[in-house]
């Protein structure tokens, strides 16, 4: 044994082999050389779950997702274009696969980048779930739900306050921002659920669609009643008053126009505005027109303050839904809400 350690050969771990290993670390200390711990292979159920590196490289990996352009991966996380690509690098060494590639000059996510790119977000979101869940077990379950502007002006925020004011728990928290900055903001964990119109991302989310809304062209009372039943090639003569992009109306619009070989862009002037608020108050003002979903100008249509423009077209409607991301532990809890919502008639006992 003597003869083995100190050759530097490791000692049976079969029979005596614990004390064994005992002695030879304490011969190790004695020598002044750093221990030799015991080797542990861990499951492989426990090294699966350990495979996904969450670190900075990965807020690098995500951007590039997001934006396509080491360029501008650069400038947002404000590094240099030569540290995104090691970062990248890395990963890749690390994953031990591509996960970008050039289609031309565009950077393109490969399958494998994918599939990371949706189990990051995943992961992310439901870490932040069980830390928030952590810190509220001792409190009433609360959760925060995110509104786009549109949604705000449909049955949901009144049928969700009557809900809060009915029930003690959950507490619900209201945001409101445009599509992208809600869905961004659930997969960073920090919302639990969206109401929303747009497009829904792929993968990541379930989605219930609570209603569908026709998409109308608004406009002040006196140019209501000037365009009524012109065709698209008189409208196309107004300027057009447009949200911000990322706003689920807007790609709506652009979505619909499309196919019919219209771009924003065709009309006399585009105007865009960060607000529901602001684009009210333009179109009072009869400085151009806007498309939005019909309960958006009701109350305005009501008090004679804003018209419809009957349009000579196919008809357009845009779908408001309730949005999750997959696989969170309270899912079912947050389904309860989504049902209030889908309710025909909401009664004093819900």
């Amino acid at each position: 044994m003597k003869a083995s350690l100190e050759k530097g050969g490791e000692p049976p771990l079969g029979g005596g082999g614990i004390f064994c290993e005992i002695f030879y670390m304490m011969f190790q200390i004695t020598l002044k050389k750093p221990p030799r711990l015991p080797h542990v292979r861990f499951p492989i159920h426990i090294a699966a779950r350990c495979s996904i590196m969450l670190d900075y490289r990965m807020d690098t990996f995500l951007s590039l997702c997001e934006t396509k352009s080491y360029t501008k991966t650069a400038a947002i996380l404000h590094l240099t274009q030569p540290s995104v690509t090691q970062h990248i690098k890395y990963l890749e060494h690390f994953y031990q696969c591509p996960l970008f590639h050039y289609d031309g000059k565009q950077v393109e996510m490969t399958e494998a980048g994918q599939y990371l790119r949706d189990k990051v977000i995943l992961q992310r979101a439901q870490n932040v779930e069980i830390r928030k869940r952590l810190q509220q077990m001792q409190e009433p379950i609360s959760f925060d739900i995110g509104l786009t502007p549109s949604a705000t002006f449909s049955f949901a925020l009144p049928r969700l306050c009557t809900y809060v004011n009915r029930n003690a728990e959950p507490r619900i928290q209201f945001h409101v921002s445009n599509t992208r900055r809600l869905l961004r903001g659930m997969q960073n964990g920090m919302l639990d659920a969206i109401i929303m119109e747009g497009e829904i991302p792929d993968m990541l989310v379930e989605a219930t669609e609570l209603c569908r809304e026709n998409i109308i062209a608004a406009a002040s009372p006196e140019l209501s009643e000037e365009l009524y039943g012109c065709t698209w090639s008189t409208l196309l003569k107004q300027p057009l008053i447009v949200l911000e992009t990322g706003c689920g109306i807007r790609t709506l619009v652009q979505r619909h126009l499309s196919r019919s070989g219209i771009s924003l862009y065709d009309f006399r002037e585009v105007i865009e505005v960060d607000s529901f608020i602001v684009l009210k108050e333009l179109l009072r003002q009869g400085l151009g027109i806007a498309f939005v979903l019909e309960p958006t100008i009701q109350q305005e249509r009501d008090e004679k303050r804003l018209g419809r423009i009957y349009v000579d077209t196919m008809p357009m409607y845009g779908s408001l839904y309730f949005v999750t991301m997959r696989d969170r532990a309270d899912n079912e809890q947050l389904w309860k809400i989504r049902d209030v919502l889908l309710q025909k008639t909401f009664s004093a006992g819900n």
